[in-house]
C-alpha cells in the first residue's frame, strides 16, 4: 500500500509555491549524450505553440506482434523483450471521447525560464526544458494557467499515448520507425518517438484487461508515468558490458507503448525528463485500481503474543542451547520461464529471476522482511526492480516474491532495510527501505521510503538533499545503516574514484544528523568496494572489506577516528573477496561483534565453491571465532546479516542455487561440534509449553484477526491452528492453519465479496497445489510444488495481449 495519490487539483492550487530542489553537485559516472535538436524560437506571448486533437479511440499497450529485431537490438542496445516489457501488458482499447490541445513539442528551456529565471539547460539537453520534476512541471502550467487565464496541464498517459500513435496501428503508429525529429506526425505534433523522456499526469500502475473510457491512471502510486524516451545514462559500450548500455534515444524506449515512471519529486541537474502541456480542464477521475501487495496485506500491528509490537514482547528462545536451520526463499520453476509461465501461474507480473544483493530485516512485529535485485535477466537490466518478500512472525515459511517498488526503466538496485534504533519505543517504529539506481540519469546515491505500519504501508519516495558538494559515488547502497554515538545515521555506497593511496575499489559514507532532512558526504573512502559499517565501542567507525582490494593477502579493515573524513587500514584475518561476494557485520544486542562471508583462499572470481563461515569477537575485531557454515552452504554471495531482539540471527544469501534465509544463534556458532538441525532436534524443539489464544482488533474496535501460539521447548513462539484475517467490513480476508508454524491444510486469500483470489492446499509429504481464480471467480491455473519448486501445471502457453491482469487483488485494506 502506497500513500494516497495527491489530489490533483490541490497540486495546480499549491504549485506556485513549490520550490526548485538543490540539485546534486556530482553524480554517478557516466553521462547523458547530446540529445539532437533545437529549442524552437520564444513565441511573442511566449506560451508553447499548441494543435487541437480531436477524440477517438486506440489501442493501448504492447500488441501480440513480435517487435522488429533490428528495435529489440540496435546496435547498442541489449535484446529486450520482443512483445515489449511487462508493465505494457495486456494491450486494450481506450476511448478519448474529449477534444484538447497539446503542445506542438515539449517546452522549451526559455518558455520554462519565464516561470523559473533560475532554470539553465543542460549542455546535454539544450532542446527543451529537461531534468524538472513533475511538481515543477505542475507548477508551470499553474503558472501558466494563471498567466493566460485558460487552464493548462499534462497529458494524461492514455493522452500521450493516443497522440503519439496519431491514428495509427503500427509499431511507431503510422510506421514501423520513430517520426524523425522535427517533423510533425498525422496529429501535427512534434518530438515524441525521439527519445525524449516526458511527465504525463497519470500515477503509474497496472494495466487492466478492459475497455477503458479516459482513464485518469492508478487511484494511488509512488511514481508518475514517463513516456516518450528511456531514463538511462549509458550512451557507449564498454570493454566489460558491450551490449549492456541502453540510450535514452534507442528507438525500444520511444516507442509509443513504452512507460518509465519516476517519483513526482525526482529532478536532477543532468537529468532528461522533460514535458509538454495540454490546454483542456482537468479530466474526470477515472482510476484504475493501485497496484496490490500480498506483503503488505494481513500484517499483525501487535507481536503474536498479542502485546504491542515492542522489541522485548517477542520471545526470547533458550540462549545457551544450539539453534541452526534454513529457509528455502525463492522459487524454483524447474527450467520454465518466469514471464510466461511464472506470470501464468499467479506470480505477479515483473518478477524476474536474478535473486541478487540481499536486504534482511527484522520488522517492530517480529515479521522478517526481505529485499533483492530483482531482474528479467541479466543484473542492471532497464527493468530491474526490487524484489521484497516476508516471513511472518511464528512461521516457517517465507511469502511469494513480488517486485516493490516499481520505477520503470529506472534500474532499481542494490535494496538495504533497516529498523531505526532511535524509533524502536515508539509503537511500531520506524522502517527505512533504501535502494539506488543502476540506469538513471542523475541518480543520486541513494533514495528511501519509510513505514510506520511494519512495511503495511510506505511513504512516498525520498532523495537525499546536499546543502554541500559531494564527491564521486555509485548509485548503489550497502548493506549496513548505522547510527553512530551522536545519534547521526551512517550508510555507506560503493564509489568510483581512487583513494588516497591509489586503490580504485572504494566505497563513500553518507551521514545525516537531522533523520534525513539533509545529507553530507563524510569525505573520505573506505578501503573496499562494498564495505560494510559496524561503530566501535570506542567510536571509531569500521568498514569491513568488501571486495576486489586486500592488503598482504587478507580482507582490509578501514578505521575512521573521525566519522569517516578519514580512514586507516589494516588487514583482518579473512579471505579477501571478489566479484559476486560481499560481507556483513552486525552488533549484537549483547555488544559482540558478527561478521559472515565466504571463504576465498585463492582469490578467485565467481568461484562460490570453498563454502562461507560466521565468526564472533568479544573485542571489537581484534580476535575472532569462526565457523564455517555447513557443506550446504558453498556461498553466501552478496549476504547481509541482523538480528532480532529474540537473540536469534538471520543471514539472507545469494549466488546460491537455492538461496537460504539461515537462522543460528551465538551458541551455535561457538559450539564447534553443533550442525544442522536435525528433523529429530527440530521435532524435539516443537513440544508445546503451552497454547495462547490472541485477537487484534481495527482502530475502530472491530475485528481484525485472530490468531494461536505456542511456546517450544527452546523458547521460540510458533503459530498453531487457525489464523484469520478479516476486512474491516467484517467478511474473510484470509485464512490459514499451522502446525508449529508450518502451514497445514487449506490457505484462502479472497476479495471482500468473497471471491476467491487464490487457494493454496498443504500436503503432509511437503507438497502443496496453488490454484488461481479469475477475476469472475472461476478457477484457472493450477500448479502443484514442493517446498519452493515447481512440479507441473496445467498453465496454458501465454501469449502477450493473454497474460492475465492485476485487477483481481483487492485494495489493502485499513489499519
Amino acid at each position: 500500500m502506497l500513500t494516497p495519490a495527491t489530489n490533483r487539483t490541490s497540486v495546480i492550487a499549491l504549485a506556485l509555491t513549490l520550490l526548485l530542489p538543490p540539485a546534486l553537485h556530482a553524480q554517478k559516472d557516466g553521462v547523458l549524450a547530446r540529445m539532437p535538436g533545437n529549442a524552437p524560437q520564444l513565441s511573442p506571448n511566449g506560451v508553447p505553440a499548441t494543435v487541437l486533437v480531436h477524440p477517438g479511440s486506440f489501442r493501448m499497450g504492447s500488441d501480440a506482434e513480435a517487435i522488429p529485431r533490428t528495435i529489440l537490438k540496435s546496435p547498442v542496445t541489449s535484446s529486450r523483450p520482443k512483445h515489449g516489457d511487462f508493465d505494457e501488458l495486456p494491450a486494450h482499447i481506450v476511448h478519448i471521447t474529449h477534444a484538447f490541445r497539446i503542445g506542438i513539442t515539449q517546452v522549451s528551456p526559455a518558455e520554462f525560464a519565464q516561470f523559473d529565471p533560475t532554470y539553465k539547460p543542460h549542455t546535454a539537453t539544450p532542446a527543451y526544458a529537461a531534468g524538472v520534476s513533475w511538481e515543477q512541471a505542475m507548477a508551470y502550467c499553474a503558472w501558466l494557467s494563471k498567466k493566460t487565464g485558460k487552464f493548462y496541464r499534462l497529458p494524461t498517459e492514455s493522452e500521450w499515448e493516443y497522440v503519439s500513435r496519431a491514428g495509427g496501428t503500427a509499431l511507431f503508429g503510422t510506421s514501423d520507425s520513430p517520426t524523425p525529429l522535427d517533423h510533425p506526425n498525422a496529429f501535427g505534433v512534434e518530438n515524441m518517438q525521439i527519445g525524449r523522456p516526458e511527465w504525463t499526469l497519470d500515477n503509474y500502475g497496472p494495466y487492466q484487461p478492459k475497455l477503458q473510457t479516459d482513464p485518469t491512471g492508478a487511484i494511488s502510486s509512488m511514481t508518475k508515468v514517463i513516456r516518450g524516451g528511456g531514463l538511462d545514462w549509458r550512451h557507449t559500450a564498454t570493454k566489460t558490458s558491450p551490449d549492456l548500455n541502453l540510450p535514452a534515444t534507442a528507438p525500444y524506449f520511444s516507442r509509443p507503448a513504452n512507460r518509465a515512471s519516476l517519483p513526482p519529486s525526482y529532478s536532477a541537474e543532468s537529468g532528461n525528463v522533460g514535458f509538454r502541456i495540454v490546454e483542456a480542464p482537468m479530466p474526470k477521475a477515472n482510476f484504475t485500481p493501485a497496484q496490490s501487495y500480498f506483503f503488505e496485506t494481513a500484517v499483525h500491528q501487535q507481536s503474536i503474543l498479542g502485546t504491542p509490537a515492542l522489541s522485548k514482547a517477542i520471545g526470547h528462545p533458550d540462549p545457551t542451547r544450539p539453534f541452526y536451520q534454513t529457509h528455502e526463499l525463492f522459487l524454483n520453476l524447474n527450467g520454465q520461464q518466469m514471464s510466461t509461465t511464472g506470470w501464468a501461474l499467479g506470480l505477479p507480473r515483473g518478477l524476474g529471476v536474478n535473486y541478487h544483493n540481499s536486504a534482511i530485516q527484522v520488522l517492530p512485529n517480529g515479521d522478517l522482511l526481505a529485499a533483492f535485485y530483482n531482474s528479467p535477466d541479466y543484473e542492471d537490466d532497464p527493468d530491474q526492480t526490487v524484489m521484497v518478500l516476508r516471513r511472518r512472525a511464528g512461521t516457517e515459511d517465507w511469502d511469494m516474491p513480488e517486485p516493490f517498488p516499481i520505477f520503470a526503466d529506472a534500474g532499481l538496485a542494490a535494496p538495504v532495510i533497516w529498523n531505526d534504533p532511535k524509533f524502536q519505543s515508539q509503537s511500531n517504529g520506524r522502517v527505512w527501505f533504501f535502494w539506488g539506481f543502476s540506469r538513471l540519469i542523475g541518480a543520486p546515491p541513494f533514495a528511501w521510503a519509510t513505514s510506520t505500519d511494519n512495511g503495511a504501508s510506505w511513504s512516498a519516495a525520498h532523495f537525499p538533499n546536499f546543502p554541500k558538494p559531494i564527491g564521486r559515488y555509485v548509485s548503489q547502497p550497502i548493506n549496513s545503516i548505522v547510527r553512530g554515538p551522536d545519534g547521526a545515521i551512517y550508510i555507506p555506497t560503493d564509489s568510483t574514484g581512487r583513494d588516497a593511496d591509489g586503490n580504485g575499489s572504494i566505497s563513500a559514507v553518507w551521514t545525516s544528523h537531522d533523520d534525513g532532512k539533509t545529507w553530507f558526504d563524510t569525505g573520505g573512502r573506505t578501503a573496499g568496494r562494498h564495505t560494510t559499517l559496524v561503530f566501535a565501542k570506542d567510536g571509531d567507525l569500521l568498514g569491513f572489506g568488501g571486495k576486489n582490494s586486500s592488503i598482504d593477502g587478507r580482507m582490509p579493515l578501514a578505521t575512521s577516528h573521525d566519522d569517516g573524513k578519514t580512514w586507516i587500514k589494516s588487514k583482518t584475518p579473512f579471505d579477501p573477496l571478489a566479484s559476486g561476494e560481499r560481507p556483513s557485520v552486525i552488533r549484537l544486542l549483547d555488544g559482540k561483534l558478527f561478521f559472515v562471508a565466504d571463504y576465498n583462499p585463492n582469490h578467485q572470481k565467481h568461484i562460490h565453491k570453498d563454502g562461507s563461515y560466521v565468526a564472533l569477537s568479544s573485542d571489537d575485531g581484534k580476535t575472532w571465532t569462526q565457523k564455517k557454515l555447513p557443506g550446504n552452504i558453498l556461498t553466501v554471495g552478496y549476504t547481509t546479516a541482523t538480528q532480532g531482539p529474540d537473540g536469534i540471527i538471520h543471514i539472507a544469501t545469494t549466488k546460491n542455487t537455492t538461496n537460504y534465509e539461515i537462522e543460528l544463534n551465538e551458541a551455535w556458532v561457538l559450539d564447534s561440534s553443533a550442525g544442522d538441525l536435525t528433523a529429530e532436534e527440530a521435532g524435539a524443539t516443537t513440544a508445546a509449553h503451552s497454547l495462547r489464544r490472541h485477537t487484534e482488533r481495527y482502530p475502530n474496535g472491530k475485528l481484525k484477526s485472530t490468531w494461536s501460539t505456542i511456546i517450544t521447548a527452546d523458547g521460540r513462539v510458533l503459530l498453531e491452528g487457525p489464523e484469520r484475517f478479516f476486512y474491516p467490513d467484517g467478511h474473510p480476508m484470509w485464512n490459514v492453519s499451522f502446525h508449529a508454524g508450518k502451514k497445514t491444510g487449506e490457505e484462502s486469500y479472497q476479495l471482500e465479496d468473497g471471491d476467491l483470489i487464490w487457494l493454496k492446499t498443504y500436503n503432509a509429504d511437503g507438497t502443496w497445489t496453488w490454484q488461481n481464480y479469475d477475476a469472475q471467480g472461476h478457477p484457472t491455473v493450477l500448479s502443484h510444488w514442493r517446498n519452493k519448486t515447481l512440479l507441473d501445471s496445467n498453465a496454458p502457453k501465454m501469449t502477450p495481449d493473454k497474460i492475465p491482469g492485476q485487477d483481481k487483488l483487492p485494495p489493502p485494506p485499513g489499519m
